[in-house]
């Protein structure tokens, strides 16, 4: 399967790598771009086309991820170019291969990078119970905090709220987890969650985070 073999209103996934930290979010095909790559729908935050050329750092790379239609394998297209483009006054992304027409046959999950956060926050239990965390790192699928709390068990749903700069951003984050490790050490109890709900707040965060620890 090559590239211009994607059609319109396909499911893709476009992944973003900065430094050591993987970000992915599903788009849609809604066509090819002069035969060399695709046209898919962009990625909104506050509602505007996030650019990642436009002071995004060096370094950072794409890929694009999809369900080959007929072995229904996962396949991967690998140094992409990605460039907002407007056509008929809509922006989308124009992603383009630069070794056109080579792919993997399948593609492996790479586990997703976490981002250092090291910032107070708060729990809050599902039976509205909330107690103070400092939370370490956070992924789209995993979060990691500390509290002085003994009341989560394995299995609670909890909602961490903290708040965090990114990028020259503000940002408020609640985010949904499922506690599956908790470990008493000096400083309290630290607490591994899964992440439950991810939101495109949660994605900008992290890419925003990734791009602070490039420049840094």
């Amino acid at each position: 399967m090559t590239i211009d073999k994607l059609v319109a209103g396909q499911e893709v996934t476009l992944e973003i790598i900065i430094v050591d930290s993987s970000f992915e979010f599903k788009t849609e095909v809604v066509g090819t771009n002069n035969g060399t790559g695709v046209l898919v729908k962009p990625y909104m935050y506050n509602g505007q086309v996030v650019d990642f050329k436009n002071g995004s750092p060096q370094g950072m790379s794409f890929l694009l991820h999809c369900i080959d239609p007929n072995t229904k394998g996962r396949v991967v297209w690998r140094n992409l170019s990605v460039n907002v483009v407007n056509f008929k006054g809509v922006d989308y992304y124009a992603i383009d291969a630069r070794a056109f027409g080579k792919i993997a046959a399948s593609s492996e999950r790479r586990e997703d990078g976490r981002v250092s956060v090291k910032t107070p926050g708060s729990a809050l239990m599902e039976d509205g119970r909330r107690f103070s965390i400092s939370v370490l790192d956070i992924s789209d699928s995993g979060i990691s905090f500390i509290g002085n709390s003994y009341r989560v068990t394995i299995g609670d749903i909890v909602e961490i709220n903290f708040a965090d700069n990114a990028n020259s951003s503000d940002f408020s984050l609640a985010v949904k987890a499922r506690i599956v490790r908790a470990e008493a050490e000096e400083r309290g109890i630290l607490y591994a969650g899964k992440v439950l709900e991810r939101d495109n707040k949660l994605l900008a965060y992290l890419c925003f985070k990734g791009m602070d620890k490039k420049q840094s």
